[in-house]
């Protein structure tokens, strides 16, 4: 295990319970396998678990399976990788590495990573303050998180890759088109990594989406908090609805000097 004491730097060890590190920083371990390493005493903004359900209801239809699969392929070959705002873990579970790390700020989100994957470390930490010593890692991913730059940097080995997904221009569109009167595509820009681009591709599938999914779906976006009730409801009416999901996957190099 690579987490260090978010108090002192040093290496943390996992007694029992406990993760301890040698100036005696004691932090535990939740009855589901998540490690709390969160030390700020301010309220800690991560999705609660009507959300963490949600998101679990429509992951699991299979509908993003295909991005799944693609970033696991990606990120094949790495011995210690590291998902920067893994949520509930349907992406972190996929990935075949024999070293991995799940970084989030939402204990309901990591109650149930640690439950359905024990292959994983989960660890409550903010993205922009990782427990991980420098030059540790061989991928990192973020997908629909934001882009915590300097940790990147500072704990990726040279020449360590890391994967950045977003929404694509069309991603969701039809369920745009119901809600409102003039859809929008989404906004598409270049990141700035501090890395070399090796690789970018936009990949797309239709899904078609039932119900219960598509009001999992909605609750998962952030339309959620800025649709007024009267344009909700013109997709309550949906008994289905097929739908786009297209994505931009970015890979980037770490320099070697």
């Amino acid at each position: 295990m690579r987490l260090i004491c978010p108090v002192c730097g040093k290496p943390l060890e996992k007694i029992n319970k406990e993760a301890i590190c040698e100036n005696n920083h004691h932090f535990d371990y939740a009855k589901s396998g998540y490690l709390n390493l969160l030390v700020s005493n301010k309220k800690v903004h991560g999705d609660d678990a009507a959300m963490v359900k949600a998101r679990s209801l429509f992951l699991n239809s299979g509908a993003y399976g295909f991005l799944r699969d693609r970033i696991a392929q990606l990120a094949a070959g790495s011995e210690v990788l590291c998902d920067l705002g893994c949520g509930e873990g349907y992406y972190t579970s996929a990935f075949d590495a024999p070293e991995k790390y799940g970084f989030d700020l939402s204990k309901d989100a990591l109650k149930h990573a640690a439950k359905h994957d024990r292959n994983t470390h989960y660890t409550i930490a903010s993205i922009f303050r990782l427990p991980l010593p420098e030059a540790c890692a061989d991928v990192c991913v973020t997908c629909f998180a934001p882009l915590a730059k300097e940790e990147i940097l500072r704990v990726l080995k040279p020449g360590g890759r890391f994967i950045f997904v977003t929404p694509g221009p069309k991603h969701l569109f039809e369920m745009k088109e119901v809600l409102y009167e003039h859809p929008y595509e989404n906004e598409v820009s270049e990141p700035d990594t501090g890395m070399t681009l090796i690789q970018r591709e936009q990949i797309e599938q239709k899904f078609t989406c039932k119900q219960e999914e598509l009001e999992a779906l909605f609750a998962m976006t952030p339309y959620a908090w800025r649709t007024s009730k009267e344009d909700q409801a013109r997709l309550k009416e949906k008994e289905q609805l097929e739908i786009t999901a297209q994505f931009i996957i970015h890979v980037y190099r770490k320099d070697t000097q």
